[in-house]
């Protein structure tokens, strides 16, 4: 018994951490306001880089899936231990004409020993290191779509900020027509309609520049999940923020290959193949009975003697062979390869569409620029010179300038389609195709496992960097 206590003694003890939702309420306001950094860093400009450094830091889906990883390595570093012995100790109380009063209650004892065979002990650590692995892997991934996200929302925030300036120049140019539609109606060439009619235009103008603001608040709050960061800190963005777009793509086929080592649903698609594949290794170890061994003790009834013993012995795999495991395991490796080639159809299916209408989207925006806005410039100034020598009413020249606010929105929103589609090509191929300004190759994503660039280490000697 002392024995068992000096064991037991020795087991982790239960210290209570309670959960504290006002404490940590207070904590992340003050992380998502950056209390905790000095002023300077709190003002810097909002570029691309920044944005990338605050989501290392506080991004809450990077956070979370870094916990889970600890979680997966603290399982990996502790090695499977080996079955604990068997004690068992008792009385014999003997009974009958042939027993001696004397001796009719004696003790025994025995322990008994479980020796594992297959290797089953240490296929568990393998299962154990490759399932932290594969936590890992899913903190990198999580990693680079939390980059290609963040493209994506800056992106879409600094275009968002250049339609609020575009509508407002838009409004200001209606008012000035209001201005001067007034004079004509002062000097007889006009009349109260023509006014009421800029003065409609001029109001749903504004009521587009709103509807533009309201798109702003909406991708900041969308940015800010993201980050983990309060929106305040994102609406000082330099003039010059966006890379520049190119008239160019790389072949399909170098793409292709970029798909193959740096797609992320590919790269965690792999890490679960190699989970199953530790799996079916640890059920085919299984398939092993365990060998027993234990000495025994005891003093027969009745008798002055003292017996020792030894049990040697091991389950016969006649019937249980651990078959429904092993056949489970097989088809789940199967089922994860099936997997993986769904998932590169689907890569491949996305990386041709947005090859497509990367092409289609700069072709349009080119027409727009090169073609649509000269020819609404030239009518502007056609109808304008129409209408001061009375060839042409108020109205045609209304018309005229709304058809070049049109143009002008519609090729704002055409530059906007050439990003989404450069965007969708970097999220077919999971890799970053332009730089930002602010952006340096330092700042792009590590490579990810299982790809030509990457290299393989073991989840217990190294992190990824937080």
């Amino acid at each position: 018994m002392p024995l068992i206590l000096l064991f037991v003694a020795g087991c982790e003890k239960y210290h209570a951490r309670p959960l504290t939702p006002s404490v940590i309420l207070m904590d992340v306001e003050r992380a998502r306001h950056l209390a905790a950094e000095n002023e300077t860093a709190s003002s810097e400009p909002f570029t691309f880089s920044r944005a990338v450094e605050l989501a290392r830091v506080h991004s809450p889906a990077l956070k979370q899936t870094r916990a889970e990883y600890e979680t997966a390595l603290a399982l990996a570093k502790v090695r499977t231990p080996f079955p604990n012995p068997a004690v068992e100790v008792g009385p014999q109380y003997g009974f009958g004409p042939d027993v001696a009063s004397t001796n009719r209650l004696q003790p025994f004892g025995s322990i008994g020993f479980t020796i594992p065979t297959g290797r089953r002990l240490k296929r568990q650590d393998e299962l154990n290191q490759m399932q932290a692995e594969l936590s890992r892997v899913e903190l990198l991934v999580r990693g680079r779509e939390l980059y290609l996200e963040l493209r994506e929302s800056y992106i879409r925030l600094a275009v968002s900020k250049q339609r609020i300036t575009a509508r407002q120049e838009i409004a200001e140019s209606a008012e000035k027509s209001t201005t001067a539609t007034k004079r004509l109606v002062e000097a007889g060439q006009g009349t109260g309609l023509d006014v009421g009619l800029i003065r409609l235009e001029q109001a749903r103008l504004r009521t587009d520049a709103l509807a533009a603001e309201t798109t702003f608040a909406q991708v900041l709050g969308e940015l800010s999940s993201l980050i983990g960061v309060h929106s305040k800190h994102f609406e000082t963005i330099p003039e010059s923020s966006l890379p520049p777009m190119k008239d160019s793509l790389p072949p399909l086929s170098e793409l292709q290959t970029l798909l193959l080592n740096n797609h992320p649903e590919l790269a965690r698609v792999r890490a679960q193949y190699e989970v199953a594949e530790r799996q079916l290794h640890l059920e085919i170890a299984k398939q092993y009975p365990d060998f027993h061994i234990g000495p025994s003790f005891q003093r027969d009834v009745g008798e002055k003697k003292n017996v020792l013993g030894l049990t040697l012995g091991i389950e016969l795999p006649v019937f249980e062979r651990n078959q429904q495991a092993v056949a489970t395991a097989k088809q789940r490796r199967e089922e994860i390869r099936v997997k993986y080639e769904t998932a590169a159809n689907r890569a491949l299916a996305a990386l041709d569409r947005a090859h497509r209408q990367y092409h289609l989207a700069l072709e349009r925006l080119k027409l727009l620029q090169t073609v649509v806005a000269p020819i609404t410039r030239e009518n502007i100034e056609l109808a304008r010179k129409s209408f001061e020598a009375g060839a042409t009413d108020l109205l045609r020249l209304l018309e005229t300038e709304r058809g070049q606010r049109a143009v002008q929105l519609d090729a704002l929103e055409s530059e906007l389609s050439v990003r989404a589609a450069w965007l969708d090509l970097e999220k077919a191929t999971g890799l970053p195709l332009l730089l930002f300004p602010s952006e340096t190759h330092e700042l792009t994503p590590p490579a990810l496992p299982g790809s030509a660039e990457s290299t393989h280490e073991k989840p217990s000697e190294k992190e990824p960097s937080k």
